[in-house]
């Protein structure tokens, strides 16, 4: 019995002694991106001294790096995000350049636009810059840039310093998406230009839409354009839109020669919409206030889809 026993705690012991290998670290130093030439290194950028070799984290592992943060990139089909810790040279300053990296501009500019909220302030910097506390945020071709720091005297000032040596070395690049260019441009809210995969007036189907903020009579009126798939992709979107209406507020008169297919509707907390379909895009008007000058804004972007793509659409500028 004492042999048994003394066989079973020496089968314990070796089976407590059993070593779990730790998994590995991922050595993001190794990993190689386009993005990392443009990148200060060591005292090249005025005021901020690298503090350890740059890493890139590809998409499949930008989860693990982020976190949940993360899951706003990967929407937008992100590629990879290239990273650079700073210190301030004789100060307590500290800054992230962050820069992801995107398949085309357009992803790139609705991961960098649909973060223009809350107090910012627009800067002179091409593509489009804004700042916001303890942050500078910048869109440049297929290339979204985020530099997140503080701790020197002069606030932010230095942080533009460390983001304009970046932008200075990224290639020229073209500017929005042309889909903007059906909005008019009276009255158009300045930098209000967004898009989003994943909605449009807090509605998922109205998602992959090109939005623009104006101001009409004082009030707020938001609008959007979807290039959908197809004519029947965009007759189902609208018809969402309008059942949307239909079960929680009221149709009212369509609008004479307004696209291919259009309705109006009101409702207490939806508000007011005007939408119609002219070949496979679709375009919605959305305001609290007076209901014609939402009929005039999309009147207004019908005529110059018309002017800029009515040969594509196959029926030219008439309209029975």
């Amino acid at each position: 019995m004492a042999a048994l026993a003394g066989g079973c705690e020496g089968s314990k012991s070796r089976v407590n002694r059993t070593v779990v290998r730790p998994k590995e670290e991922d050595n993001f130093t190794a990993i190689d991106s386009p993005s990392l030439q443009f990148l200060p290194r060591q005292q090249e950028a005025r005021g901020w001294q690298l503090e350890r070799d740059p890493i890139v984290v590809p998409a499949n592992r930008l989860l693990r790096y982020l976190g949940e943060d993360g899951t706003h990139f990967l929407r937008y089909d992100v590629i990879d995000l290239t990273l650079g810790k700073y210190a301030g040279v004789g100060n307590d300053g500290f800054a992230t350049v962050e820069i992801f990296r995107f398949p085309d501009f357009v992803k790139a500019f609705g991961a960098y636009s649909t973060r223009k909220i809350g107090p910012i302030r627009f800067l002179n910097v091409a593509n489009e810059a804004f700042e916001a506390r303890h942050a500078i945020h910048l869109w440049r071709g297929a290339f979204y840039l985020r530099v997140i720091g503080g701790g020197t005297p002069d606030a932010n000032e230095s942080l533009k310093h460390l983001i304009a040596f970046v932008a200075e070395r990224m290639p020229a690049a073209p500017g929005e998406p042309g889909v903007f260019d059906f909005f008019p441009t009276a009255n158009r809210v300045a930098h209000s230009e967004r898009y989003s995969v994943e909605s449009g007036f807090q509605q998922a189907f109205l998602a992959n839409s090109f939005q623009v903020r104006f101001e009409i009579g004082g009030a707020p009126v938001d609008a959007l354009i979807i290039p959908s798939a197809s004519r029947p992709s965009a007759t189902q979107i609208l018809d969402a839109y309008r059942n949307l209406y239909l079960h929680n507020g009221r149709l009212l008169d369509p609008v004479p020669n307004l696209g291919e297919d259009n309705f109006t509707a009101e409702d207490r907390y939806l508000g007011r919409a005007v939408a119609f379909r002219i070949d496979r895009f679709v375009v919605a008007v959305n305001g609290y206030k007076d209901r014609q000058g939402l009929v005039d804004l999309a009147g207004a972007t019908d005529q110059r889809m018309l002017g800029a793509i009515g040969k594509q659409l196959g029926s030219g500028k008439t309209r029975e």
